[in-house]
């Protein structure tokens, strides 16, 4: 679906004048994609999402009810979230929905949903709010996994270079791998990549904030989907090109006993309590939902209001989750650096469409060496008080398609110095 939306979004808006420029042509309504002399080509973003875009979010049935109740329902809902997480999973991974009931439900702790297959369903987004009280500046919903990769196998690649949008890797000699098997694919940062890169010294003879060798390695989490040795082809493509003149690159076969799947957060409106006496108050909680060791989830239907933070953060250890139909209004929190990053992903294949956000600073952003792909479909944010785009170090393969940002830009390049305050290192992207 994504990718069909992507090329009817190039159709419609490449004119046929303006096609010479462009990476690819458009012939009977179709997207030609142009391919340069070393094979690099624009990137494909159709496996970003719940399941790779290929199969549709579930309706998960519901395994227990939770009333409403005035006071601290903190226990009750995650008595709930926890007896549902012990329930026998089922073949297509699901255990069971904690569906909420209409009303307004206080909680002085965050939740946490730290098992696969468990979704937290609320009644309708005007129907239940979840109220999240107290200093704590953590996030109102956990779903976490355990970060526990086992490291198999690590294999040399042969190729000399891989181009962008590859998914055929070369090896020199045999090797175990096997179709279904799960790897990581690691390119280090060299200091001869950096230096190249512009980014070992930015300005006025400062050093401190520059690239360092190791700190922008990029590490892709994909699956073998054909072996012909010596050679494996990849369910996702890389998102740059990989020059063994830059970097010795490697795959890991790995197995990860401890990440999650199959968890959902929807139906439901998720509001920050804050002193009202201070308009920017910062002791309340930051972010909405956070999201870590998990893949192949999604946040759908979800209003977010007065989060300082961000309404969905996805970190670094995340894959193939779907952020849609969400709203972020009325952040609390001052205006500067690392605040109201309002959609963030730090991962890789995530999927927001459908998202809005008002008087965000960050509103649609990658994060910290983002490997990519990710996508950002048919999102609006009104009233922005700063770019969206690539936010701090290096994010290649991030789509922004049919997205408005009124009140500021989007900005894909090197932005030096000039970054969001919460890493101190250059944003740049490549799409």
């Amino acid at each position: 679906m994504l990718k069909k939306l992507f090329s009817a979004a190039l159709i419609a808006a490449v004119g046929m004048s303006v096609q010479a420029a462009l990476p690819f042509t458009v012939k009977d309504g179709k997207v030609d994609y142009t391919v340069d002399s070393l094979g690099n080509r624009m990137l494909d973003y159709s496996t970003c999402g719940y399941r790779s875009s290929e199969a549709p979010i579930p309706d998960v049935a519901v395994a227990v009810y939770v009333a409403y109740k005035p006071g601290d329902n903190s226990e009750r809902i995650q008595r709930a979230i926890d007896y549902v997480s012990s329930l026998p999973i089922s073949s297509n991974g699901e255990r069971g929905a904690v569906l909420l009931g209409p009303g307004e439900f206080e909680i002085s702790s965050s939740l946490r949903i730290s098992a696969s297959g468990v979704v937290l369903r609320g009644s309708g987004v005007n129907s239940t709010v979840i109220k999240k009280t107290g200093v704590s500046r953590g996030a109102l919903i956990y779903v976490e996994g355990v970060y526990d990769p086992v490291i198999k196998d690590t294999i040399e690649i042969a190729d000399s270079y891989v181009p962008v949008n590859s998914t055929t890797i070369n090896f020199g000699g045999k090797n175990n791998l096997r179709a279904g098997d799960r790897v990581f694919i690691l390119r280090p940062s060299t200091a001869e990549w950096i230096k190249e890169m512009g980014c070992d010294i930015f300005g006025g003879g400062i050093s401190a904030i520059s690239w360092k060798p190791s700190d922008i390695d990029l590490r892709w989490d994909r699956t073998i989907v054909d072996v012909k040795s010596p050679s494996v082809t990849l369910d996702a493509p890389v998102t740059m090109a990989l020059d063994k003149k830059w970097a010795e690159t490697v795959i890991m076969n790995y197995s990860w006993p401890g990440r999650i799947s199959e968890v959902g957060i929807e139906n439901l409106t998720l509001v920050s309590d804050y002193n009202t006496r201070y308009p920017k108050d910062e002791d309340h909680c930051w972010d909405g939902i956070t999201i870590a060791n998990a893949e192949n989830c999604w946040v759908r239907k979800v209003d977010f209001h007065h989060f300082a933070g961000s309404a969905v953060l996805l970190q670094p250890t995340t894959s193939k989750v779907t952020v849609e139909d969400c709203a972020a209004t009325e952040p609390v929190s001052e205006i500067g650096g690392g605040r109201r990053i309002v959609f963030q992903t730090l991962g890789q294949q995530n999927l927001f469409q459908r998202c809005y956000s008002k008087n965000g600073i960050n509103d649609f952003a990658a994060g910290f060496i983002a490997p990519g792909p990710n996508a950002f479909v048919q999102c609006d944010a009104e009233e922005s008080l700063g770019f969206s785009g690539a936010i701090d170090a290096w994010a290649p393969g991030l789509l922004f398609d049919i997205v408005n940002i009124y009140g500021n830009n989007l900005i894909l390049k090197n932005l030096g110095q000039d970054t969001n305050g919460a890493g101190g290192n250059t944003g740049n992207s490549t799409f």
